[in-house]
This record gives structure tokens, sequence and C-alpha cells, in this order.
């Protein structure tokens, strides 16, 4: 499972008006740093939460592209996104660190259980696979969503 930063509450509606479903994107300057290294490891159904502003995990969503867009960023540079479809929310969301902490996650980019300066994706491994969320056929773990 994954945990994608967009504090800065990205609006991908906006920046992608003729893509449906982008759920996250990243630069490729971004991405030539070792914090970001974990974006090599999402792949189609892969599990994502994509905490915004508010510091809280309430969404799930499952990947179902990733790929090169026509948008360039700052920098002159390729744009990579990540689009998926939501599967799950968390009921009620819970502020991020307060959740990580209660599973005892541990990642070297997320000091006290929040995003570093730079860092924009977490691979979370297992340790929220026993989260119970909802869904449409009912309450699952991230790990029965994983299956």
């Amino acid at each position: 499972m994954f945990l994608l930063n967009n504090i800065h509450d990205k609006n991908y509606k906006k920046c992608y008006p003729t893509e449906s479903d982008v759920i996250f994107d990243i630069s490729e300057k971004q991405l030539g740093s070792a914090k970001n290294a974990a974006w090599n490891e999402l792949k189609e159904g892969s599990i994502v939460c994509v905490v915004t502003s508010t510091r809280r995990v309430s969404t799930f969503c499952k990947v179902t592209a990733i790929k090169s867009v026509e948008e360039i960023d700052s920098d002159g540079g390729e744009m990579f996104a990540l689009f998926g479809v939501v599967i799950a929310k968390l009921m009620p969301e819970s502020n991020m660190g307060l959740l990580l902490s209660k599973f005892s996650v541990k990642h070297q980019y997320l000091p006290s259980n929040k995003f570093s300066i730079g860092f924009h994706v977490a691979d979370l491994g297992t340790a929220l696979d026993p989260l119970k969320v909802k869904t449409r056929s009912g309450p699952k773990t991230i790990s029965e969503l994983k299956g």
C-alpha cells in the first residue's frame, strides 16, 4: 500500500481537464530524488491513499494506469500521472500521524509520521494491511483489497 503526498492540494481535474481519473502526478525532477524511488514500485492494481492538506487518511484508490502526460513541469521536464478509481473509504477518516502511529509504521521519510520535505511517495508495504475500510460490498481490510 502506498501513501502519496498532495498536501498542497493540487487540483488534478483542473490540471488535466482532458484526462479522467488522475489521482496524482509527479515530475521528472521529483523522480530524480531518492526519496521518491517508491514510485517505481507502483503498478496497475496497487492500492494508494492520497493525503491532502488536512493530513487525513480517508480515500483509497486502485491504480488503473501510470503514464507520461502532455503537461510539462516548471523546470521543463516531463510529468507522470497516476490514474485510479476509488475502492474504499476510511470511516471516520483519521489523522495520518495518529493512524501511522497506531499501526507502528516506520518509514525513513516519514519522521514523526509526517512527510519530509520533497517526499511524495511512501511504500508502506503491509503495515496497514489490517486496517478496516468501507467498500461498496461491505467492510474489508486493506489486505483483502490487495487480494
